[in-house]
């Protein structure tokens, strides 16, 4: 007997559907035990692929606004006592500040490297 590829997967296909039908509805009674609210399955429209960005054009984030620079923040961390980078880190996201780099040790490390309002005293750094 020959095997039909289309009917196969015609088949295939069918209880497929039918399993995802029983799954559905398994996933609505647990979500109704435990009251949450039902999840809308969406089921995109096919559409062709978007071009990938070019890489001559840089990501563009959106800038913090926060009330104070960072270094204005990082001072205010440090003035009590030197503070390693990690916890001068911390010290500044408590304080409100908001970093808007995908890195914000790399901001800090600049910082405290570069400007020469910081001292570093075996790793903990404070006001020069």
């Amino acid at each position: 007997m020959k095997r039909d590829p289309l009917k196969e997967f015609v088949s295939l296909r069918t209880s497929l559907i039918k399993r995802k039908e029983i799954l559905e509805s398994e996933l609505s009674q647990i979500n109704q035990a435990l009251a949450i609210e039902p999840v809308v399955i969406i089921r995109p429209k096919a559409v062709a692929p978007a071009a990938a960005p070019s890489s001559s054009s840089p990501v563009k984030r959106k800038r913090a606004k926060n009330e104070m620079s960072l270094k204005e923040a990082v001072l205010a961390a440090t003035k009590s006592k030197p503070l390693s980078k990690a916890e001068i880190l911390v010290a500044v996201e408590k304080s409100g500040y908001v970093f808007s780099a995908k890195s914000p040790m790399s901001s800090l490390n600049t910082l405290v490297y570069s400007d020469k309002s910081f001292k570093n005293v075996d790793g903990k750094f404070g006001p020069a």
